[in-house]
């Protein structure tokens, strides 16, 4: 039977929801990890929240009227950088799914005129690796989800550093940093973080920028000079936004000091891309998207 892809409309979200949590409740279960979407209502408001952004595109397939899985992409301008996920395809669902929507918003990508293109992958599900290097995808960086509470530690941190409240007036420095660090800025997420008051930067004796972080936690970024940045401005965040903390695993320093403070492992990841990649310069913490 021939596979359909087409746009995701907002009567579909039962469905792609429903099999985004079968999909994830299976491979959580089988490595005894938590699942990335633990409830059915989760996974259609999700489903229901991408669909109303107009800088998220979703594709579904179906055979015969019954859908099989659901992709979406997503975009940030002015960043260069576009993201997939959530890949989610129905576990009895035959080969080829997978693929099918990969290879359809990928083509969505480029007629958008992103070359670059790059998602979070879980290294427990060996088959979405595989499908993610066939399609041209290489893996850039290995990442521990940390999860754990708030360490609110005092805004003045250490060596100096202080935390404040990111605004509108500190964007364009911010830009510069996280230019500086990964050759690109993430304004329109800070621009939210601001707006949802979970960003927050870190200032040296002098008051200069050296650290900002668009929200501590699943769906926030940060950027900073040293670690010592970064740890001040997750010491000094009110809350872990979603299901915990994304950081590099060769962070040796930050990894530890986390472990130290509470935190816990809850599972590994990869940042795989399509295209042009600059090696970070400096610390960092990506979300769930890139």
């Amino acid at each position: 039977m021939s596979l359909t892809i087409r746009p995701i409309e907002r009567t579909d979200a039962e469905a792609c929801g429903k099999i985004g949590y079968d999909a994830h409740k299976v491979i959580s279960s089988a490595h005894g990890y938590p699942s990335e979407q633990p409830s059915i209502e989760f996974a259609v408001g999700m489903i229901k929240t991408l669909l109303a952004s107009s800088n998220s595109w979703g594709a579904l397939a179906e055979r015969e009227g019954r859908i099989l899985g659901s992709i979406f992409l997503h975009v940030f301008p002015p960043s260069p950088v576009a993201a997939i996920g959530p890949l989610t395809v129905d576990p009895s669902a035959g080969g080829g799914v997978g693929r099918a929507l990969m290879d359809t918003v990928l083509g969505q990508a480029r007629k958008r005129h992103y070359d670059r293109v790059r998602l979070v992958q879980s290294p427990s599900h060996i088959r979405s690796f595989v499908l993610y290097t066939k399609c041209g995808f290489t893996l850039r960086e290995p990442l521990l989800l940390m999860q754990g509470n708030p360490i609110r530690r005092n805004s003045s941190y250490a060596n100096g550093i202080d935390v404040r409240p990111a605004h509108a007036d500190d964007i364009s420095a911010c830009n510069q940093l996280c230019i500086s660090v990964h050759g690109f800025s993430r304004e329109m997420e800070l621009r939210q973080g601001i707006d949802q008051g979970v960003a927050n930067l870190s200032t040296d004796n002098q008051g200069s920028i050296t650290g900002y972080a668009a929200g501590v936690g699943f769906f926030g970024h940060g950027v900073a000079k040293t670690n010592e940045d970064l740890k001040a401005l997750v010491s000094s965040a009110p809350v872990i936004i979603g299901h915990g903390l994304f950081v590099p695993a060769r962070n040796a320093d930050l990894v530890r000091w986390l472990l130290e403070s509470g935190f816990r492992i809850g599972w590994p990841a990869n940042l795989m891309t399509i295209g042009q990649y600059d090696e970070p310069t400096a610390p960092y913490f990506p979300s769930i998207a890139y």
